[in-house]
């Protein structure tokens, strides 16, 4: 049969190894050595360094190798930390970076290594969005010491090379993309994971699943990223109920299924993404939870403009669909993600994060600056459709 259109994308991947063992924190020293570096510098926030073995065992894979450690990483990398960890790695002067944690300690660990090269302030870097879809992104061009990562969340900001770092006097993120400071290598440790309690990993592991979600029905789609997305929603389907539990394959074969949803997202996100940057970065919400929430809510929002994509992730979840439209296949879709959500023990409102009512507007104001809107599926030009999509999820 022959196709009615010929195929016209552009799928561009990331050059970096990912390494998956049950303790792959044991190889370090040997990727250093085959990045060519030598000292290495730790980056991670308190809580690990204080209730967990995570850091202690890669300081022991170091030895003599570890020039320092900044462990002052915040939720939601603020650009004044950042600005605390460049010094601190100015002083230790290392080859390479070691970010232990989640996204936040992956953004943070980017950002040195861009100002660490480049210089300056984090601001002079920043991608400039204008309404519906003209992105403006600054050349970063010094060469940056690797970073290597041990991801201690189902989170996916290792697997990219943007980063977003909070500045509460603009009442927004800074949101960066430097392509010399994509991690190099990912060491997915399953000892590292299991020593994150389960409501983080179950609420990063949906923040995954809505990157696989805005990948399908982006408007630059394409069938490498489709491929890799939808087998990513199957797989945290069928796993993350089992998530609670900490068995080392589950949480290896979700961590792999969100790494997979990072991969697939090269074809750009879309209104969930640029709505809960914002939620996080104004109220403290985590970034896992206010995807979670929203996700729902943004699926039926765009559900006009991508019933054809919706239904192929109701297949993905296992749905029946038979005899259905691709309207309601989508709906049906939507309706299964709150589901899972609610099974997972994820908060369901944004009022139940503390969110007050009367901040809707500022994070629909500072939304209307992300980046990630540039290929939502229905084009958005100003405030008022956000904001109507924040009162349905308040």
């Amino acid at each position: 049969m022959e196709l009615a259109q010929a195929l016209q994308y552009r799928y561009s991947s990331v050059a970096q190894e990912i390494v998956c063992d049950t303790d792959a924190i044991a190889g370090l020293c040997g990727t250093l050595d085959r990045l060519g570096a030598g000292r290495a510098m730790i980056v991670c926030g308190p809580s690990i360094l204080r209730s967990a073995n995570v850091i202690q065992r890669v300081q022991e894979a170091l030895g003599t190798r570890a020039v320092g450690l900044f462990a002052g990483v915040a939720p939601h990398a603020p650009v004044q930390t950042l600005q605390e960890a460049v010094e601190v790695a100015r002083e230790a002067r290392p080859e390479a970076l070691i970010s232990v944690g989640g996204g936040s300690t992956h953004d943070t660990s980017k950002g040195i290594a861009t100002l660490l090269a480049e210089g300056g302030t984090i601001h002079d870097y920043e991608i400039h969005f204008e309404p519906p879809d003209k992105v403006s992104i600054p050349p970063l061009t010094q060469p940056k010491i690797p970073i290597l990562t041990v991801p201690t969340t189902m989170g996916g900001a290792e697997l990219s090379r943007g980063a977003g770092f909070t500045d509460k006097a603009l009442g927004r993120k800074i949101v960066v993309s430097d392509p010399g400071t994509i991690p190099r290598s990912i060491l997915i440790d399953g000892k590292a994971l299991a020593t994150t309690p389960t409501p983080i990993l179950v609420s990063t592991a949906m923040g995954q699943f809505r990157i696989a979600v805005e990948t399908v029905y982006s408007r630059r789609h394409n069938p490498i990223g489709d491929a890799l997305a939808l087998h990513a929603i199957t797989m945290l389907v069928r796993a993350l109920p089992r998530c609670a539990a900490k068995a080392l394959p589950d949480l290896l074969h979700i961590k792999t299924a969100a790494c997979m949803a990072s991969l697939a997202s090269v074809g750009g996100l879309g209104l969930n993404t640029a709505i809960a940057h914002h939620v996080g970065g104004l109220y403290n919400v985590p970034h896992g939870e206010a995807n979670a929430m929203l996700l729902p809510h943004t699926m039926r929002f765009n559900l006009k403009a991508s019933a054809e994509r919706q239904a192929l992730i109701a297949e993905a979840m296992g749905l029946s669909t038979t005899g259905m439209s691709t309207e309601a296949a989508g709906l049906a879709a939507a309706d299964a993600v709150a589901q899972l959500c609610q099974h997972l023990g994820l908060p369901a409102r944004l009022r139940d994060v503390d969110v007050p009512e009367a901040g809707l507007e500022a994070i629909a104001a500072a939304t209307l600056h992300d980046r990630a809107l540039a290929t939502n599926p229905r084009p958005i030009a100003d405030a008022g459709p956000i904001l109507s999509v924040l009162r349905a999820a308040w």
